[in-house]
């Protein structure tokens, strides 16, 4: 029987590469309560971030040493976040799955460095730009405030509601049988709440549709038309 790896950093996270990408993901981990690991081969980075993350380190990745002094292989999650070298983030990524990472995600800039990233073994390939390029792209086609992308086919959608849909229990407007969509969440002010048969939709909120990526891009632009000509 294999003897289980043991973790000492499972309550952590690591964050290499610490441009706009890198910074923004190891911020918002922190202010969420994770105990976050910065690693960055620039000072004044380092610097900049001191205060900010649990630790800030500066430091070579593409280096075993560096790896090995830093612990990370020791990390239950590390992000590889290094976008403006793909040769770094190739290079630091083999180091970081040969130190024995337990999940690693990757930042991808191009479909050709993702498929490098999947080919090593990477868990999770990550590419900002271009699922962020989809989103807006689903967004602008439903004429949302947001979107989710579960995956290829089915998607959630966040929609302004129309007049002529308030007021009135969910069970009655049938959203899911004429649209093939369904409810799954309402907003009034700040407050978002799971939605049932009973819900009634208020006229100055929101709500959280999901479903097939089309029928719910379907129905936020039928949505969309109908506060036209509610106005």
């Amino acid at each position: 029987m294999a003897r289980q790896r043991r973790t000492r950093h499972d309550s952590a996270i690591a964050v290499v590469g610490l441009g706009r990408f890198g910074t923004a993901l190891a911020i918002e981990l922190a202010q969420h309560g994770a105990e976050v690991l910065g690693v960055d081969a620039s000072e004044d980075v380092v610097q900049h971030l001191h205060g900010t993350l649990s630790h800030v380190v500066q430091g070579d990745s593409t280096d075993p040493a560096v790896i090995e002094q830093l612990g990370l292989g020791e990390y239950a999650r590390v992000v590889v976040a290094i976008g403006s070298d793909v040769t770094a983030s190739i290079l630091t990524t083999s180091q970081l799955l040969r130190a024995g990472v337990g999940e690693l995600w990757a930042k991808a800039i191009s479909p050709q460095h993702a498929v490098i990233l999947e080919q090593l073994g990477v868990h999770h390939v990550v590419s900002p730009e271009a699922d962020m390029g989809r989103r807006v792209a689903h967004m602008v086609r439903g004429s949302s405030d947001d979107f989710l992308e579960v995956d290829g086919a089915y998607g959630a959608m966040v929609v302004r509601v129309p007049r002529r849909l308030a007021g009135v229990p969910l069970r009655e407007l049938a959203i899911q049988k004429e649209h093939g969509v369904v409810v799954v969440a309402v907003r009034q002010g700040e407050a978002l709440r799971n939605a049932n048969a009973e819900t009634r939709l208020s006229p100055d909120g929101s709500m959280l549709v999901a479903g097939p990526t089309l029928d719910v891009e379907a129905f936020a632009a039928r949505v969309a038309t109908m506060r036209a000509e509610d106005a």
